[in-house]
C-alpha cells in the first residue's frame, strides 16, 4: 500500500506518497482529489526450507501435497493506476522498493510434469493462468475453512526446475502472511480434499460467464479462459479429472 506515488487512503481522504524514508521509517504524503488508486505489482518468491509432512492428494501420484517451513521474498516492482467505477487501467509506473524476507510455513501443492499431461495441450501462460484461477479459489475456501481473515494468507505459483533439466514443474503455495507462522498450513494440510471440492463447488456455482472476482479472480488476471481451465484442473484434482464444458 504504501510506496512512491501510491495513492494512500486514510479517514476516507486520498493522499499520494511523495518520498519513503526507510531508515527512518516514514512516508512523506500529500493531498489529493484522484480519479483513480493504486495497485502494486509484487514479486514473490517462495523457497522450500523444510517440509515436515507430505502425501498424494486423493491418490494422485503425479500431484503431491506438502506441508513446511518456506522462506518468502517479496519485491514491490511497479504499480497500476486504476480508475474508480470502471477499474480501467489508466497508466502504471516501474519501482524498485527493498527485498523483504520473511521465514514463515505454508501448504502446498507440486505439480509434476506428467500431472500437466493430463489436460487438453495448453501453452505455459495458459496454465500459469489456470493455476492463478485455482489459486484465487482455494484461498478462499481456506479462509472459509479456517474462519480466519483472508489478509491472513497469501498466494504463490513458483518454478520448480530440477536441475539438469528443462522440466517445468509449478508449485502453488498457500502460505501463513506472519513471520513464523500463526497455525494454518497444519490443518489446511489435512484438509486438502476438503478444500478442493469447495473450490470446484464455488466455481461451479459462480453465474460469471468466464470468471470474475467472486470465484478465480478479474478477468485480466486469469485470462479469458482462465475460468474453464481452472474447472478442469480442480476435476482432476478432485479424482474426477473430466474436461467436460461448464454447465
Amino acid at each position: 500500500t504504501l510506496h512512491e506515488k501510491a495513492i494512500y487512503l486514510h479517514d476516507s481522504r486520498q493522499y499520494q506518497v511523495e518520498k519513503l524514508d526507510f531508515d527512518g521509517r516514514k512516508a512523506y504524503v500529500r493531498r489529493v482529489d484522484s480519479d483513480y488508486f493504486t495497485d502494486a505489482i509484487v514479486y514473490t518468491q517462495v523457497k522450500e526450507l523444510s517440509a515436515f509432512d507430505d502425501g498424494a492428494l486423493a491418490g494422485i501420484e503425479n500431484v503431491t501435497c506438502h506441508w513446511g517451513e518456506v522462506r518468502v521474498k517479496r519485491q514491490v516492482v511497479g504499480f497500476k493506476k486504476i480508475k474508480f467505477y470502471t477499474l480501467e487501467n489508466v497508466g502504471s509506473g516501474l519501482l524498485s522498493l527493498p527485498e523483504q524476507e520473511m521465514h514463515t510455513t505454508a501448504q502446498w501443492f507440486h505439480f509434476s510434469e506428467a500431472s500437466l499431461l493430463q489436460f487438453p495441450p495448453l501453452s505455459r501462460n495458459d496454465m500459469q493462468n489456470a493455476l492463478i484461477a485455482v489459486g484465487n479459489l482455494l484461498k478462499t475456501i481456506a479462509a472459509l475453512l479456517l474462519m480466519c481473515d483472508g489478509r491472513d494468507l497469501s498466494l504463490a505459483i513458483t518454478e520448480d526446475i530440477s536441475e539438469g533439466s528443462a522440466k517445468w514443474e509449478p508449485d502453488l503455495f498457500l502460505y501463513d502472511n506472519y513471520p513464523g507462522g500463526i497455525g494454518h498450513s497444519q490443518p489446511l494440510f489435512g484438509m486438502q480434499e476438503k478444500l478442493v471440492r469447495g473450490a470446484l463447488e464455488l466455481v461451479g456455482s459462480c453465474q460469471c460467464q468466464a470468471g470474475c472476482p467472486s470465484c478465480v479472480g478479474p478477468l485480466g488476471e486469469v485470462g479469458e479462459d482462465g475460468k474453464q481451465h481452472a474447472i478442469e484442473l480442480l476435476r482432476y484434482l478432485a479424482g474426477s479429472a473430466s474436461s467436460g464444458n461448464n454447465a
